[in-house]
């Protein structure tokens, strides 16, 4: 009794595990860069104002809260699809590659429909 020969179309793909893995870092660069901005930002707030102004820290984390934050979620569904369907129909070899494209273009989109706003 011989074992079937392993399948090349599998052999060539790449790892899904160190897709995702690539996936997660620009998530996580992208969130670092918003965290490293919100420090550039002034905590103060102006001297003729009220009690009904917020800093500018204040008001990008609000925006972030409730605008960049189910952006990105949104972006990490359509990201993780994308990845599957890569991972599986696809014969690129590098794992970089397959998670970077699937990350790219939903960060993208979602940095373009925030900057609208």
């Amino acid at each position: 009794m011989t074992l079937a020969p392993p399948r090349p179309d599998i052999a060539r793909r790449a790892d899904r595990r160190a897709s995702l893995l690539v996936l997660i870092g620009w998530y996580a660069a992208v969130v670092v860069a918003f965290g490293l901005f919100l420090g550039t930002l002034s905590g103060s707030l102006p001297a003729d104002c009220g009690e009904g102004c917020d800093s500018e820290r204040s008001r990008m984390l609000l925006f972030g809260l409730y605008v960049a934050l189910p952006a990105m979620f949104l972006a990490l569904l359509i990201s993780l699809a994308t990845l599957a369907a890569l991972a599986s129909r696809t014969r690129i070899r590098s794992a970089a590659l397959v998670g970077t494209l699937s990350a790219v273009v939903p960060l993208a989109v979602c940095a373009l429909l925030s900057a609208s706003l």
